[in-house]
């Protein structure tokens, strides 16, 4: 199979940096394949294409399952092609077969980091810490209790 500029080979020794270590940093699609595979074949340029077109956005690797037959058995693999998808060093995703490109992208699109993620990471350590939008940023406030609020309404009305 033919080495794409955007594609990594990996084996049993390179796995655990190439796919584990590097899904912490960005989601990283494995394409399990053999080079008898014709359905292989025709997805690795759709594969490719993505790859080139994403920039970077995702690292994707390439398991020959001839030669890797442990990590196929490791990872589950029953036919080829299999892509999975890894994130924070498990996979989250896969499918196997060919797909239209279309549907690769679809695929790719749902793992990928958008913005708003790192919004949401940082508003969820904030709450893990103990920080809410209920408190102002000067400390806590103790909200005043209906009974209180009645009080207060009855003492201004005397005062009145």
């Amino acid at each position: 199979m033919t080495q794409s500029t955007h594609a990594v080979e990996v084996t049993t020794d390179s796995f655990h940096q190439e796919v584990l270590e590097k899904s912490r940093e960005m989601p990283v699609l494995v394409d399990f394949w053999a080079d008898w595979c014709n359905p292989c074949k025709m997805l690795n340029p759709i594969l490719a294409s993505l790859a080139s077109e994403y920039e970077g956005r995702f690292q994707l690797t390439k398991i020959d399952t001839d030669q890797q037959q442990q990590l196929a058995s490791e990872y589950g693999v029953r036919s080829l092609p299999t892509v999975k998808i890894f994130k924070d060093a498990r996979p989250v995703d896969e499918f196997t077969g060919v797909l239209p490109e279309r549907a690769v992208r679809e695929f790719i699109e749902r793992h990928l980091p958008r913005p708003a993620d790192d919004i949401m990471k940082l508003a969820n350590d904030l709450a893990s810490l103990g920080f809410s939008q209920n408190k102002p940023r000067g400390g806590y406030v103790k909200p005043q209790s209906k009974q209180g609020d009645d009080k207060q309404k009855r003492r201004e009305a005397c005062e009145a």
